[in-house]
């Protein structure tokens, strides 16, 4: 255990990798959709796990995930964080992908029902649905979405989704302790490596805690970490994050037994899946953390 006398890397090595995405922000599916990318997860999460329900996506990225959950599953309320400003705003500007522009067609009638016909020349309004509007449609740009009126229905997307710029991680335990309850789901996928990297084992479990203190009794964490064999090829990412990367003692392999002692306080947890999906990056294990309906703290 000589790590502590790290033989300094050559600053150039940082200089030259400082835009390299300290965050693991790479703008990966800017400004249109990859469905391919979002569905290999939506695959493994259960639409009940959010219909009805306050839901947080830590590390939202540009929203796509946020984006379908908000709009196929009915979420009362769907809030996606990042750190990054600039995916935030293009996570605000993909909400209109996934609105369906209403489209005036001639009303078809169903076959065999009587009294569906409806009179020659007649349109209906089609309702709002949630595939992605085709953003090669001839029709031009699709509007950006109005700001709810007053008395509009809020949990009905997309008015059920807001993005946000922040550090979820706090300053201080302090500040973790007067968190108080806010959500029914708080989803964490592909986020702790990050963290981790980033603010080391300290502010990784201030994360963990705040999660648990933000959560509603009977709420859950859906966890997907990556296993401390990815963490390796980013130790050069920044100064600080090479520091951090020697310094970790909490390993992946340890976030369940430490997110269910009384240093947190998740009641239990269970293996979802593995989602089989060609795309490597999304075949790693998905979890969910419980919190107790009558939670002893």
């Amino acid at each position: 255990h000589h790590h502590h006398h790290l033989h300094p890397l050559p600053a150039a090595v940082f200089k030259k990798q400082q835009l390299k995405f300290q965050y693991g922000n790479y703008c990966k599916y800017y400004g249109y959709r990859n469905p391919s990318c979002e569905d290999g997860r939506l695959r493994v999460l259960k639409p009940e796990w959010f219909r009805g329900r306050d839901v947080l996506d830590l590390g939202c990225n540009v929203g796509h995930l946020t984006l379908s959950i908000a709009c196929k599953w009915g979420p009362s309320r769907m809030v996606g964080l990042d750190i990054d400003s600039r995916l935030i705003h293009s996570a605000r500007q993909n909400i209109r992908h996934y609105l369906s522009e209403e489209l005036r067609l001639p009303s078809q009638t169903s076959e065999g029902d009587p009294g569906a016909e409806s009179e020659e020349g007649t349109v209906t309004v089609r309702k709002r649905s949630c595939f992605p509007a085709s953003l090669t449609a001839s029709r031009g740009p699709i509007a950006a979405p109005q700001v709810p009126l007053d008395g509009a229905d809020t949990s009905v997307f997309p008015n059920n989704v807001v993005f946000v710029t922040g550090n979820y991680v706090l300053d201080r335990d302090e500040l973790v302790e007067a968190q108080a309850p806010e959500y029914d789901v708080v989803l964490c996928l592909s986020l702790t490596k990050w963290v981790h990297l980033n603010w080391g084992d300290e502010g990784l479990k201030r994360m963990f805690r705040r999660i648990y203190r933000h959560l509603h009794p009977g709420g859950i964490l859906v966890l997907e970490p990556q296993p401390w064999s990815s963490y390796g090829k980013r130790k050069t990412l920044t100064e600080t994050i090479y520091k951090n990367y020697y310094r970790i003692q909490l390993r992946p392999e340890q976030f369940s037994s430490y997110l269910t002692s009384p240093e947190v306080g998740f009641s239990s947890y269970e293996l979802v899946a593995t989602p089989h999906n060609t795309s490597r990056g999304f075949q790693r294990s998905v979890y969910l953390f419980h919190k107790a309906r009558s939670p002893s703290h």
